[in-house]
């Protein structure tokens, strides 16, 4: 309970400016300084104003916290190695088979290997995230606020009287400049398409589409036939951008199992999500 009542006190501390009137149209305070790093690194004024002044980007309180679990469980991904699981990629893979093989000639990655990934990464495109992307990126820019760090450690200093202020200081800071690399990524993405680049949602860490590329995975590897909006649940474009971007990693034919787990650490870095990949796609070729 204690804990809660610390998260609404961080709540009602970034959202004061609404409280105190902050008018419709009117970037909030704690937005200000976040503009100002975009306008300098060339992004429009109007382009920027209009994204961070709509209420559908304001921080999101539960995405600023810090935990102490650095590992993901084994258990989460126990869901994944299932027969009715297994029934389902062996379908996608027999429904998808030309264009799996198609990708499987031109970047050398076994087929079942992708759609390992495309069925734990978003099940085929029925779970793609729930979260804002813009609105995740620009609450995880500002993790490193002293603010913020200040609340963080209170937190969970109650639950670990060990924690050190340096230690959250330095994970917050490197956070925030990976999420603000990557909200200029997406700012980039969208900024001449035609998408509403609020109504683009994704994960809790900003990861999007089928594929789950964060943005500037998108921009790196991302081959689509159309356009963004279309790439978001495109099977085919999904297939080839995951096989380009393991290629370009690295991955080549007859890869030893290790080699494999090695290569497939770039698209996540989880020991538990690897292994599922591994155990799933042999499963598949079985």
């Amino acid at each position: 309970m204690r804990h809660y009542y610390l998260f609404l006190i961080l709540f009602f501390f970034f959202s004061s400016d609404i409280i105190s009137g902050q008018e419709a149209g009117e970037i909030p305070y704690h937005y200000q300084s976040l503009k100002q790093r975009l306008l300098e690194d060339g992004f429009e004024d109007k382009f920027i104003s209009n994204i961070l002044s709509d209420p559908r980007a304001e921080l999101n309180p539960f995405l600023m916290t810090i935990s102490l679990k650095t590992k993901e469980r084994e258990e989460l991904y126990l869901q994944f190695l299932t027969e009715d699981s297994l029934l389902l990629c062996k379908k996608f893979l027999l429904d998808n088979l030309k264009i799996l093989r198609k990708m499987e000639k031109i970047f050398h990655v076994e087929k079942e290997v992708v759609v390992a990934i495309l069925f734990v990464e978003s099940r085929f495109g029925e779970n793609i995230g729930k979260y804002r992307a813009i609105q995740t990126l620009a609450s995880l820019s500002l993790l490193n606020t002293r603010e913020n760090i200040q609340q963080n450690y209170l937190t969970l200093r109650e639950i670990d009287p060990e924690v050190s202020y340096e230690w959250i200081e330095a994970i917050s800071r490197r956070k925030a400049q990976w999420a603000y690399n990557e909200l200029k990524c997406l700012l980039r993405i969208v900024q001449n398409e035609n998408i509403d680049p609020l109504e683009i949602y994704g994960s809790y860490a900003g990861a999007l589409g089928m594929a789950q590329f964060i943005p500037s995975s998108y921009l790196k590897f991302a081959l689509n036939n159309k356009d963004f909006k279309s790439w978001l649940l495109s099977k085919e474009d999904s297939i080839f951008s995951i096989g380009n971007y393991l290629r370009s990693h690295g991955w080549r034919k007859n890869l030893t199992q290790n080699e494999k787990r090695k290569l497939l650490w770039y698209y996540n870095h989880s020991e538990p999500y690897i292994e599922t990949i591994i155990q799933l796609s042999q499963r598949m070729r079985k």
